[in-house]
């Protein structure tokens, strides 16, 4: 089993944890905003849920149907988790709308609101706990199911940390009207959260280039492993959840070859596997004939 498989079943069995915190702490307080806090993370669980299902489906490996191999499963993933998001947002939108015409008292803090407070403010600190994990597993291993995880997590996290401020001075002013506006400012900022996850996510479908500083090390090991060719061209990348597809021109001299040519290549192809793990390579030798200049990489 591969270590992001775990670690999204992982990320299940801690989701039900948090969420039956939090149901626990809405159900013992009262409070509409503990409530909304749980409704997020039902949606956690349901996130983390088809991450894994991401995760098992794009370590598929290329077949007749699928010439470049199921990585995109991970980015269709994070898209329909940041719609997920979305919808939460807006139940946690209309639940709030009706409870600020009509707010009812907060719980007395012995009676329930302390424990429920203490409750979410404990879920919390397990979300931060995992969002770091995860954090740390999406980059190593460039899963963007994960990472879009992680960054729920962390905003869960957020979200239940100002709750429990929040309620805990609405209940010393005894201003129960806070409560619903609380679960009003948790829908925004999820939503700006889900929203975000989406955009990002659908750069990914749409093969937007890396990061400059990755572009420039790719261009920096080819011009030191290409000795003997004569121009490099042309170079793209593009990124598919945890693959990576990387191509350009080669012009060697007409004389030189093919096995020559071949050994350049394979030097160079070695060079750049070292350093992006799984990267599916594609070079395009030409003779000198095919020399562009303007913008090559070598020499």
């Amino acid at each position: 089993m591969r270590p992001v498989v775990k670690f999204g079943a992982a990320s299940i069995v801690i989701g039900v944890v948090v969420l039956a915190l939090k149901f626990l702490a809405a159900r013992v307080s009262g409070s509409t905003a503990l409530f909304s806090d749980a409704l997020e993370a039902s949606v956690n669980v349901a996130a983390s849920s088809l991450a894994l299902y991401a995760l098992i489906a794009g370590a598929k490996p290329a077949d007749r149907e699928h010439h470049y191999g199921h990585a995109k499963v991970e980015l269709l993933s994070a898209v329909a988790t940041g719609a997920m998001i979305l919808v939460a947002a807006v139940l946690i939108f209309e639940r709030a709308i009706g409870e600020l015409f009509h707010p009812a008292p907060l719980a007395p803090w012995r009676a329930g609101l302390g424990a429920g407070l203490g409750w979410n403010f404990l879920s919390g600190l397990v979300n931060a706990g995992w969002g770091l994990v995860l954090t740390k597993v999406s980059r190593a291993y460039r899963s963007p199911a994960l990472g879009a995880d992680a960054r729920h997590l962390f905003s869960d996290a957020v979200t239940s940390a100002g709750i429990v401020v929040a309620l805990a001075g609405a209940a010393l002013l005894r201003l129960p009207i806070f409560d619903p506006l609380i679960a009003l400012c948790i829908a925004l900022h999820i939503a700006v959260m889900g929203g975000a996850t989406v955009l990002r996510s659908l750069s990914g479908l749409l093969d937007e280039a890396p990061p400059p500083a990755m572009t420039a090390r790719i261009q920096e090991l080819v011009r030191l492993h290409a000795k003997g060719a004569l121009e490099a061209h042309d170079l793209r990348i593009r990124q598919a959840g945890h693959a990576s597809f990387l191509e350009f021109h080669l012009v060697v001299p007409g004389e030189m070859s093919v096995a020559a040519a071949h050994e350049i290549c394979d030097r160079i192809e070695e060079a750049l596997k070292r350093e992006m793990e799984g990267v599916v390579i594609t070079i395009h030798v030409e003779p000198e004939a095919k020399a562009k200049v303007l913008g090559a990489l070598v020499p």
